[in-house]
């Protein structure tokens, strides 16, 4: 598989576990096979084995212990030794300090005494020497996660006054199961802090703090969490959670890591949406689909941007793979975030752990099949966008008044320009040159070579004029013209050579003007010499580089003002205006010459201008007809297998799916539409319980699946399955909710717990699997900075528009491939420096090292978990990094602004705002006492107190939430 998913390190901890089950019993001892009985007379002789036991180990143990691939080595298909069957009852009750088994959810009491039993009974066999376990398509149709969505009844439980909404009657229904309780609720200012950070990731002020702590109405928690779910910087917190699914970022990665234009508006979007409690099927729909909606302007557009996300080879050797790559990153993408399935290890044969088949995978493929392959400065980059029909209709208008404008001055151009041919042809002498030849050759010359010992590619012969229209390419071209020049009198004569590239003029044996690479059209040679009357030599040489030529050749004497020497056509497309605007006075005439010159101005400056309106990086399509789609053997876009068409997972009560005919009008084949409302319907088993159970992960630390991006039969099974199909119904029947969902889970008694420690629980359930606590957490990465800016008072809470970029140590942008490129912190103004961290430019070569310290996650795949690792950067970060010792004197700033210098008042203030509560006592003396040490010391007031400052800011009880 391409990538490692949560079932499968699942896996590798259960084998570490199981290997340690193995030590219990003797190291290399074989299994024994019962011996062979009949069907029947197994059921009458082990009717308790074939009743109870078999179908427990097929359900919960064949599956990672069968015949194939037995983690642990352990195989449970076969019969086990009483020893090895009472090693099994130790493991299934958590016994000795090991690992629980079966991971998830544990055996009931019922089945473990079912096991209990048998074992004492000699842990018979029954018919069969092995277990077969079912096929993965058959657990497919069991599996819990592709059932159709039930709504349970609430349960009964014995201590209903601690039931303040029904999340709390299912979790308590577990915790009385097991004998435990579950934990008093936190104080007051542990519940505001908790909600302030979970649903504005910003602290409360310790004002904020002692007004909720003092109102003691009935109804203060909730009008509490009613204000920040209103909140505008909820978007911003909630907006972030969707970002590291959808992998944001702003750059391309690869070599040249070059910047996605315009993609900061999928961000705002994103907050937007989640403000305006966009329902999540329509947030589904106008991402997936959004440029196919009716009348789709706006944020649909916008949405559309979810495709442009990920990484991209600007330069790939294999440009065919690089675009089934882009394709395999969307179908993970959108199977991880929106259905919870790894379709993307289907992608060479079919799925080894899920009953995904290989053709579901390219089913599912053919979906995006037709998208455009994103590119810088093509046609799939910015694309206008509107956000009423309003704003599409004065941007119509306005395309219609520019290309108005552009066409008069063309016209008016075009009058001029044949009124110039027509008169410069009287001009001209056809008697001027005469038995004139060319020699024609093709290559790229870096100077005048010696063309006469080239081979050209083709001769021939010219009328009059010196004319390159002979030329067969429009690159990299050169030529030799050779004739006679008809001198009418003896007498001194000024030719004029006037070439893009390189260019020789030679007359009578004499180099006039002589040119190499470089000048361009405009920068005119010219060269004098006396002439006798009569026929002399004539040679020009000339060589052409880039796709714009342009070539004039003329020259003047006694009795003649300048005469060309080259047609007008060989000045090239773009020297020809200059030609027509330098030969104007003579050949049109002084008025003539000023109207060309306004006509010629205005036609550059119609050039430069672009229709109002935003530009956004959107998805585009290559028409209405989607390209076919093949299983790809083995995945190689060059060896394709069978045809398939649209559809979606059987597995999730999918299968083939009707793409409607595309309307006349339509830019695209339809398909995404299908795919979207599919997994937007409220049939869809996985959407609204995926969602859901990330939700519950961002508020518990942990979901109901502790494999929130892997539903799949190696995921982890839920906690509460009735828990979680109750959330799922529910945040459907509220139209799809998030605020909702939000509030109910908040309200719950479950929600406003201690994280205090009880050991008796902890013995039980070390991990929560209950929930009978609230997990204690570290403050994630944005939180941390955010919380810094706002400690000091300069946290800038300007919302939308262009990302920012906070300074970089030096020594750090000279690390990447191009120093400091496309970094931009000289060019920002210093306010915009401190806005929050979900606005910093995300550079995927290039991380804000504070936030890369405190495990912000990788942008190259969807990152469906926070993960808090511990190492010696983050305690460096806050206390040596410019940004954590700026902030602190900030701080120090802002308290003496607010109570002044003096030792008490300043600790007791510093205190209060950092662990947003009253510093004890004691808290306070240490506090006095370390800033007279470091005056005692011969360090400054002000220092004294900025160090104080940067201590507080490095406690547990700011960057730890309870």
């Amino acid at each position: 598989m391409k990538r490692e998913h949560y079932g499968r390190e699942s896996m590798r901890f259960g084998m570490i576990l199981l290997l340690a089950l193995m030590a219990l019993t003797a190291i290399g001892q074989k299994q024994t096979a019962a011996p062979s009985r009949s069907a029947s007379r197994s059921a009458t002789v082990f009717p308790f084995f074939e009743t109870k036991v078999r179908p427990l180990l097929l359900s919960s143990c064949v599956s990672c212990h069968g015949k194939e691939s037995p983690q642990g080595g352990l195989r449970l298909d076969v019969a086990l030794t009483p020893a090895k069957a009472q090693a099994v009852i130790e493991r299934v009750k958590g016994e000795g300090g090991k690992q629980r088994m079966p991971l998830g959810a544990p055996l009931s009491k019922d089945k473990i005494a079912d096991l209990e039993a048998w074992v004492k009974s000699g842990a018979k066999w029954g018919s069969t020497q092995t277990l077969s376990a079912p096929s993965l398509t058959e657990r497919g149709k069991k599996h819990w996660a592709f059932q159709s969505l039930t709504r349970p009844a609430v349960p009964k439980v014995k201590h209903s006054a601690w039931v303040q909404n029904p999340i709390d009657a299912f979790v308590l229904k577990r915790l009385e199961a097991a004998n435990l309780k579950p934990n008093p609720t936190a104080s007051r200012r542990e519940l505001i802090r908790r909600v302030f950070y979970d649903l504005t990731g910003l602290p409360p002020t310790p004002e904020e703090v002692s007004a909720f702590v003092q109102d003691k109405s009935l109804d203060a928690y909730p009008k509490l969490v009613d204000r920040l779910l209103a909140s505008p910087h909820y978007g911003e917190k909630w907006g972030r959670n969707w970002l590291d699914l959808v992998r944001y970022a702003e750059t391309n990665s690869y070599e040249r890591d070059n910047p996605k234009p315009n993609i900061s508006k999928y961000r705002d979007y994103v907050i937007r949406a989640f403000n305006e409690d966009k329902p999540y099927s329509r947030f589904i729909q106008e991402q997936l689909a959004g440029d196919e909606m009716p009348n789709a302007a706006g944020d649909a557009i916008l949405a559309t941007a979810y495709y442009r996300l990920g990484i991209w080879d600007d330069e790939p050797a294999d440009v065919k793979q690089a675009q089934f790559d882009d394709l395999d990153d969307l179908v993970a993408t959108t199977g991880q975030t929106f259905l919870g399935l790894t379709l993307d290890c289907a992608r060479c044969h079919d799925h080894k752990l899920d009953p995904i088949p290989q053709k579901d995978y390219y089913r599912f493929l053919s979906f995006f099949h037709n998208i455009n392959r994103f590119k810088n400065g093509g046609a799939t980059d910015e694309t206008h966008f509107f956000s009423t029909s309003e704003q599409k209709k004065a941007y119509e208008r306005n395309v219609l008044e520019l290309v108005a404008k552009r066409k008069a001055n063309t016209a008016q151009l075009a009058g001029l320009e044949a009124e110039y041919r027509q008169k410069r042809s009287q001009l001209e002498n056809p008697n001027d040159l005469s038995d004139l030849h060319y020699r024609y050759f093709h290559g790229a010359f870096a100077t005048l070579p010696n063309f006469d010992k080239l081979k050209p590619v083709k001769t021939g012969t010219l009328s009059s004029f010196v004319d390159l229209r002979p030329r067969s390419q429009e690159e990299n071209f050169a030529f030799v013209f050779e004739g006679t020049l008809n001198v009418p009198k003896a007498g001194d004569y000024t030719f004029l050579l006037d070439s893009d590239d390189g260019s020789r003029l030679i007359v009578n044996g004499k180099t006039l003007c002589e040119k190499n690479m470089g000048g361009g059209q405009g920068v005119e040679m010219h060269g004098k010499l006396s002439l006798p009357a009569g026929r002399v030599p004539f040679r020009l040489e000339y060589f052409q580089g880039g796709s714009v030529f342009g070539l004039t050749v003329a020259w003047s004497g006694p009795g003649f003002a300048r005469r060309p020497l080259s047609t007008y056509e060989s000045c090239g497309p773009h020297g020809l205006s200059g030609l027509i605007t330098a030969e104007a006075p003579l050949v049109l005439g002084e008025g003539k010459e000023k109207e060309i010159v306004r006509l010629t101005s205005e036609k550059m400056e119609l050039a430069k201008q672009e229709p109002v309106g935003e530009k956004a990086l959107i998805v585009t399509e290559a028409g209405t007809k989607a390209p076919d789609t093949f299983v790809l053997l083995r995945g190689n876009p060059t060896t394709p297998g069978e045809k398939i068409e649209p559809g979606v997972p059987l597995c999730a009560g999918g299968g083939a799916v009707t793409v409607p005919t595309p309307l006349p009008d339509s830019k695209t084949t339809g398909r995404r539409t299908v795919l979207a409302n599919w997994i937007a319907s409220e049939q869809n088993p996985l959407t609204s319980r995926v969602i859901v159970n990330r939700i519950w992960q961002s508020h518990f630390g942990r979901g109901i699946v502790r494999t929130p991006s892997d539903f799949g039969l190696q995921g982890a099974p839920p906690t509460h399955p009735e828990l979680l199909d109750w959330l799922a119904k529910e945040f459907m029947a509220q139209g799809w909710s998030f605020k909702k969902l939000h509030r109910l889970i908040l309200l719950s008694n479950t929600y406003k717990q201690s994280s205090r420690a009880v050991p008796a629980a902890l013995a039980k359930d070390p991990q929560n699997d209950l929930f009978w606590r609230f997990e204690m957490r570290r403050l994630t990465a944005e939180e941390i900075r955010d919380s810094l800016l706002a400690m000091s008072g300069t946290l800038n809470l300007t919302m939308y528009g262009d990302s920012v970029y906070p300074e970089i140590p030096k020594e750090i942008l000279a690390g990447q491939s191009i120093p400091g490129a496309d970094w931009y912190t000289e060019k920002m103004k210093p306010e915009d420096l401190n806005r929050r961290s979900i606005y910093i430019h995300v550079k995927r070569s290039l991380i804000y090292p504070m936030l890369a310290n405190f495990d912000l996650p990788e942008t190259d795949r969807s990152s469906p978990s926070r993960f808090s690792s511990t190492q010696p950067t983050q305690a460096l970060s806050m206390m040596n990094s410019p940004l954590a010792n700026r902030q602190a004197a900030l701080l120090g700033e802002r308290v003496r602004r607010e109570v002044g210098g003096e030792g008490q008042a300043f600790t007791r203030r510093t205190l209060s705002l950092v662990m947003q509560r009253p510093p004890t006592k004691s808290e306070l003396d240490e506090g006095i006492h370390l800033i007279a040490q470091l005056q005692k010391r011969g360090m400054k007031p002000d220092k004294a107190q900025v160090i104080l400052c940067l201590m507080a800011l490095n406690l547990d009880e700011f960057v730890y939430v309870d």
